[in-house]
């Protein structure tokens, strides 16, 4: 998935060289600034309770998310 947001980004980019670096900084912060805040939260709502309900939030969403990006990647070409 990391690979296919990338790839994605370097087809918004395009030629515009300059302003590469800028839009892969900015991608990359707020994709660890967003995985780091939603696993903190999942972590810290569910680990009192059941661990298996945790075990199958995080796995149902890398699926989907993996479901999606090849939707996306599909229909965007």
């Amino acid at each position: 998935m990391l690979n296919t947001g990338t790839s994605l980004i370097s087809d918004v980019i395009g030629n515009e060289a300059e302003s590469a670096a800028f839009v892969y900084g900015t991608y990359s912060l707020f994709d660890k600034f967003a995985n780091g805040i939603l696993l903190f939260w999942l972590i810290s709502y569910y680990s009192e309770g059941e661990p298996h309900v945790l075990r199958w939030i995080i796995t149902i969403s890398s699926i989907s998310c993996a479901i999606l990006a090849y939707i996306f990647t599909f229909l965007g070409n």
